[in-house]
């Protein structure tokens, strides 16, 4: 979905007014509103299915960097809700209150792309950390 939405946004973006611009903006609404339902429950299902809650009980140690992450499900919505609002004000034909969306929408995609690395490390470290305890 991510490198959809980064092709996507590689495309000319029409200007307000001109053809094409509200059909732009619609179309990159409807994949933000299917991007924030996917990470809302790829977040949740992390969460209320128990697999952060696993790592911080099982690794007392990693608990610090469980909450972050966590934290950070909670702060990369509010931005993809952010970002969508500006995007449904284009389509609307206004100028959104911040005009960097693709910008910001790109860095959010960053954002996203370094958290799922960094619980994949946080993962991985901490089963190869337990694995070595048996030896």
């Amino acid at each position: 979905m991510v490198a959809e939405l980064r092709r996507f946004l590689d495309l000319p973006r029409p200007e307000i007014g001109e053809k094409g611009a509200h059909q732009w903006s619609a179309r990159l609404c409807q994949q933000l509103v299917t991007l924030h339902d996917m990470l809302y429950r790829h977040f949740r299902e992390e969460e209320e299915g128990g697999m952060m809650e696993d790592l911080a009980r099982h690794h007392p140690r990693a608990a610090p960097w469980v909450e972050e992450l966590t934290e950070e499900h909670v702060d990369m919505l509010r931005q993809l809700r952010r970002i969508t609002a500006a995007a449904m004000r284009y389509a609307e034909g206004r100028k959104p209150n911040n005009p960097a969306l693709r910008q910001r929408l790109i860095c959010l995609c960053d954002l996203l792309a370094q958290h799922e690395r960094a619980e994949t490390e946080l993962i991985q470290r901490l089963e190869y950390e337990e694995l070595g305890l048996g030896d």
